[in-house]
């Protein structure tokens, strides 16, 4: 083997080394991103339920609210009541259809 022979070689083994080195270093930021990604989904998760149980706690304020009586509504709640009863048993009706 010639001196230039040697001399190339050397050259692929340094370039193969740094090749590995790079390697390396993306597979190792792959494993980072990789773990930020589910750390994020895990978040998304826990807001979507967040979410959901204030929708839920929204709308049962807004009930609440629609049967909130005060001093002087006595009659417009009465009134609230009664066709909130008759929009449930509309309903029914037509399930039963």
């Amino acid at each position: 083997m010639t001196e230039e022979d040697s001399r190339l070689i050397e050259q692929f083994e340094g370039k193969i080394r740094k090749l590995v080195d790079l390697y390396d270093v993306v597979k190792s930021s792959n494993s980072d991103l990789r773990s930020q990604i589910e750390a994020k989904n895990e978040e998304i998760k826990r807001l979507n339920l967040e979410l959901t149980d204030l929708k839920e706690s929204y709308q049962r304020l807004k009930q609440s609210k629609v049967l909130e009586v005060s001093g002087h509504d006595i009659d417009d709640t009465k009134r609230r009541v009664a066709g909130l009863v008759r929009e449930i048993d509309h309903c029914i009706k037509l399930l039963n259809v």
